[in-house]
């Protein structure tokens, strides 16, 4: 048995990139199917995953954090920590909306609904800050963003499963209604 590695298998996300826009460049002839791959992987949304990553990624960050974004910093002045957390808890749930957007961009209404979906369950799942998390210090936090993600919805054309987020999220009923 070899112990060599696949190269594909080592590449970062960019260097693939890299790697399908050159293949894609000599054998134009793949670039139907590979159309065909990136619909699919645009239509899909795990919402269940997708609430699972939305709470890792919110609770997983670290508190010490804080200490290189609250209290006093040249040129800003003072930043309170429910602030510094605020912004922290921010950056790490961008990505998901940014995906959202894009998604809704793309058309795929359904595959972005699912993704709100997840989002706004991830987003629940995390209402109680748990001590020894950012979300701690802003106990609001999951509520505003769940309300942000419904408004984005209605402006991008997304229609929310309200019923059954309804069931899930009992508390956050008058966010769905």
């Amino acid at each position: 048995m070899s112990d060599k590695r696949s190269a594909l298998d080592t590449l970062s996300a960019a260097e693939k990139a890299t790697v399908l826009d050159e293949l894609l460049a000599a054998r134009p002839d793949l670039r139907e199917l590979a159309e065909a791959y990136a619909a699919q992987v645009m239509t899909d949304a795990d919402r269940s995953a997708v609430a699972d990553d939305v709470e890792d990624a919110l609770q997983g960050l670290d508190i010490e954090e804080l200490n290189t974004r609250a209290g006093y910093r040249p040129g800003r002045g003072y930043v309170h920590p429910a602030e510094a957390a605020d912004e922290i808890l921010d950056e790490a749930l961008q990505p998901f909306l940014d995906d959202l957007q894009r998604r809704a961009g793309f058309g795929t209404r359904s595959a972005a609904a699912g993704l709100a979906a997840g989002i706004m369950l991830g987003l629940y799942n995390c209402r109680h800050g748990n001590s020894e998390t950012l979300l701690e210090y802003c106990p609001d936090y999951a509520a505003e963003r769940a309300s942000g993600v419904v408004s984005d919805c209605a402006r991008l054309g997304i229609e929310l499963p309200a019923v059954e987020l309804l069931d899930l999220m009992p508390e956050w009923s008058a966010l769905l209604h």
